[in-house]
């Protein structure tokens, strides 16, 4: 196990500490270039708490950290290095050549998708979901169509869970949301006038807010209670397709549905498995 995957995994932490792992591995690279005090600076913690967390995954002294993350990065980028994730295929093309492209492309996201998950946050985000009264998803284009799987998987274990489509439907739906509601917002880097206008009424009625969103800036972090993060190696608009986003997407999205379903796993079981005899006598 890479320390870039001990920090993922770490639970048991306080919250400067989890600040200051969020920082790490979401700028993993320029941390090499820290001192414990630069490193302290950049997270907003203090040199104590980052001594505290390196005895937490057992390392010596903060040299011996970066040398165990540098090695991280590198061991993550052996077999990576010659996927373009932006154009991973060529004019005319094999199909062969693709196939092994696209499988590249996928390993480079689900590895870059692990090293910004936090299991802490995918804890507290799972806590409010199983909280809510309703559940209600916001997003736009291509992601809807994640999201409504998302919806399928929590109805099927009997979860009131909404995702309105429309611009008037977003902001009639967050108008109508209260603080007995979980608002789960997908949005990669808070362009949408849309997703800020759901997000400021989301706020006025203290609806909790799970934003889901890249490792960039987003001026919606500002106002979320949870952060889970996309890999965010893709070019926002100069590529062929959003792959790389849309399949971190999917983990994040089944990360939290698996994390959910594990909470309760044999009433989940056993209710699922419950609806689809009732659907089908054939099962029986």
């Amino acid at each position: 196990m890479t320390i870039i995957d001990e920090l993922s995994r770490l639970t048991h932490v306080t919250p400067n500490e989890k600040a200051l792992v969020s920082y790490i591995l979401t700028n993993t690279q320029d941390v090499l270039n820290y001192s414990p005090k630069e490193l302290a600076d950049e997270a907003f913690v203090s040199i104590a708490t980052v001594y505290r967390l390196l005895k937490k995954i057992d390392q010596p002294g903060f040299n011996e950290f970066k040398v165990a993350l540098a090695q991280s990065l590198s061991t993550e980028r052996v077999e990576l290095t010659d996927v373009n994730i932006d154009y991973p295929i060529k004019e005319l093309e094999t199909t062969d050549s693709m196939i092994n492209a696209m499988e590249k492309l996928y390993q480079k996201t689900l590895l870059e998708t692990k090293k910004v998950s936090n299991a802490s946050s995918l804890k507290e985000a799972v806590d409010l979901l199983l909280q809510a009264k309703q559940v209600d998803v916001y997003t736009a284009a291509g992601n809807l169509y994640f999201a409504q799987n998302f919806q399928f998987q929590l109805q099927e274990i009997g979860y009131v869970i909404q995702v309105p489509q429309e611009d008037y439907l977003q902001r009639l739906y967050a108008a109508n949301s209260t603080s007995d509601h979980v608002a789960l917002v997908i949005s990669y880097g808070g362009r949408g006038q849309t997703t800020r206008a759901v997000v400021d009424l989301l706020v006025k009625n203290q609806t909790p807010i799970i934003l889901i969103t890249s490792t960039q800036s987003n001026p919606l972090t500002t106002f979320s209670d949870i952060k889970l993060y996309l890999s965010s190696v893709e070019n926002h608009y100069n590529k062929l397709s959003s792959f790389s986003t849309r399949f971190s997407l999917l983990m994040v999205l089944d990360l939290l549905y698996a994390e959910l379903f594990s909470r309760e796993y044999d009433k989940n079981l056993e209710y699922k498995v419950a609806n689809y005899q009732k659907m089908n006598d054939e099962l029986k």
